[in-house]
């Protein structure tokens, strides 16, 4: 039988991170899951690591590749669960019961393909809470989604195709858009997803990866559409700023 949910985790030199990673689909109180972790060919302990937390029935595979999107897509053609997930090596699950819970939701409405949630930011000494339930079909195009707070159906990405390569940094992000403009069902659950460790390609070089967003965007919509859109997208969130924005773990009064 199919299991539920295909974890799939995708690193290289991990050994010091995805540990913590791995514990977090441990810990989840449900076990209708399976765990693909597709390795770059590590030079250190990372496999050793991944068998050390004792997931039965772990699929790993180690090879050369180019880059994490690569990776990626090699774990979607690996995966056999109906519902894909990505947790990065240096990213936690929130809590024990969160497939238990995204599961419900899927059950709940078969018809959803593209289901997100919330996530909590790691900084060095500090945690910030993001909620997403701003992003919708029409927002989606001039927001930021974190790819840790979204499940896809696996029969989505046969619809919608992979990742694609020729975006370094927003290969995800094109992929978000490709599901919108295919016209997935999407779904956003107020509970949180993950921890999400800041950091990585997209906050190395800013100004590259807000370049490489403007094109990839102009590829769904007019220049004239993406300046408004924006214009909206940066008025609301300076209101939401003024009332909610940016809370820290302990204020938010949602799960």
């Amino acid at each position: 039988m199919r299991p539920f949910f295909s974890i799939v985790t995708v690193c290289r030199n991990a050994e010091a991170i995805i540990g913590r990673a791995g514990l977090s689909l441990r810990r989840q109180r449900i076990r209708d899951y399976e765990w693909v972790v597709v390795d770059g060919a590590s030079a250190d302990r990372t496999l050793e690591v991944v068998d050390s937390v004792g997931i039965e029935g772990a699929r790993v595979y180690s090879e050369p590749d180019l880059g994490i999107y690569d990776a990626m897509n090699k774990g979607i053609k690996l995966a056999r669960g109906k519902v894909l997930y990505f947790l990065n090596s240096d990213d936690e699950l929130h809590d024990s019961d969160v497939l238990d819970d995204v599961a419900r939701e899927f059950r709940a409405h078969p018809d959803v393909e593209f289901l997100f949630g919330n996530i909590v930011v790691r900084n060095p000494g500090q945690e910030i809470f993001k909620r997403f339930n701003y992003i919708n079909r029409v927002t989606l195009p001039f927001e930021d989604l974190c790819h840790q707070a979204v499940f896809a159906s696996r029969t989505l990405f046969f619809r919608v195709g992979s990742f694609d390569l020729r975006w370094p940094t927003s290969a995800d992000y094109d992929w978000f858009l490709r599901v919108r403009a295919n016209g997935a069902n999407f779904k956003h659950i107020d509970r949180r997803i993950a921890f999400f460790a800041a950091g990585g390609a997209h906050v190395r070089d800013p100004r590259a990866l807000a370049d490489e967003r403007r094109v990839l965007r102009l590829q769904y919509m007019s220049s004239r559409s993406l300046a408004i859109g924006s214009w909206l997208s940066r008025a609301a969130h300076k209101t939401s700023k003024l009332l909610r924005a940016g809370y820290r773990i302990g204020e938010s009064p949602n799960r």
